[in-house]
């Protein structure tokens, strides 16, 4: 969804990777979301990483996802704006708990 909760449609080349980035303080710490796309091997690859802290402490995770090029319409659809969203797989995961790995756990 767009900054104005519009969708968008971009277009990548061959090649091409787009960046994006947000996020801010929030009333118990701040989160923050960066993710990168690519074009590869007929398919659009995703790389993401999230990084927050909150009243428990920092958290960080990120991955990375996936959607074929004859899969980009084939996700969840938007009937009342006639969107259809890509279908996204999940190949890679990880995620650190900065304070339970101080605890021991």
């Amino acid at each position: 969804m767009g900054r104005n909760s519009n969708a968008v449609k971009i277009t990548l080349r061959p090649g091409q990777t787009l960046r994006h980035s947000y996020g801010g303080r929030t009333d118990e710490g701040y989160n923050w979301t960066a993710e990168a796309w690519t074009l590869e091997d007929g398919a659009v690859v995703c790389n993401w990483h999230n990084d927050a802290r909150d009243c428990d402490g920092r958290y960080s995770r990120g991955g990375v996802s996936y959607c074929s090029l004859d899969s980009l319409r084939a996700g969840w659809r938007d009937d009342a704006d006639g969107v259809a969203y890509p279908a996204w797989k999940d190949e890679d995961e990880y995620q650190r708990d900065f304070t339970a790995e101080a605890m021991g756990y």
